[in-house]
């Protein structure tokens, strides 16, 4: 951050109200045990709470840590979704190599012709779509199921009245059942043999 951006921020943040847990849960969109869970992962407080003392946040700060992370979550699934793409496409590359090993010149020619034919007319059927495409359909699912999840918590506090126990307990549930379909993807994204299945709930082997 420039030094000019952070003198604006200086300057905004002076006549800016100190909001308590209601309040930011408020701004967000959020439940307050939300609050309390990124307070948890680094969200900054500006009055910490306690013994009668109540938290106290400015929003510019968590704002700004807010995005921060959020944004960082997302390189670092990038990072993880590219990786599983460059792995996938070196073990594709090498099993065809293996099966066109013992044929002649003549012949990998042929196949490769044939091959190309066959992928011209599945894609005029619409029976073969480009991988791009496929990947782009499944951020967007992905994408879908993740909010879903994310929400998910927030939504059963407030129609059952749930304890930030039982809350917690829902987050902790949803983060496996994310962490199961990522590692099925991975799995099938590197050919490798998914024999060990997590309980969704606490992450441990069923």
């Amino acid at each position: 951050m420039t030094e000019e951006a952070e003198t604006a921020d200086a300057g905004a943040a002076v006549g800016e109200p100190l909001l308590n847990r209601s309040q930011l849960a408020q701004i967000f969109g959020v439940s307050e045990n939300t609050i309390d869970k990124w307070r948890h992962k680094g969200m900054p407080v500006e009055t910490e709470g306690g013994n009668g003392v109540a938290y106290e946040f400015r929003f510019s700060d968590c704002k700004r840590w807010f995005d921060e992370t959020k944004a960082r979550e997302q390189a670092e699934k990038q990072a993880a979704d590219d990786f599983v793409a460059q792995q996938r496409m070196g073990f594709l590359n090498a099993g065809h190599r293996d099966q066109a090993a013992g044929f002649t010149a003549g012949q990998r020619k042929e196949m490769a012709q044939a091959e190309l034919v066959w992928m011209q007319a599945a894609r005029a059927r619409g029976a073969l779509i480009h991988v791009d495409e496929v990947v782009e359909l499944l951020d967007q699912i992905f994408g879908e199921v993740r909010a879903g999840l994310d929400g998910h918590p927030d939504w059963l506090e407030r129609e059952f009245s749930l304890t930030g126990d039982q809350v917690e307990r829902a987050v902790d549930y949803n983060d496996g059942i994310l962490r199961s379909v990522q590692s099925k993807i991975k799995a099938a994204a590197l050919g490798e043999d998914q024999t060990q299945v997590l309980d969704p709930l606490d992450g441990r082997l069923l």
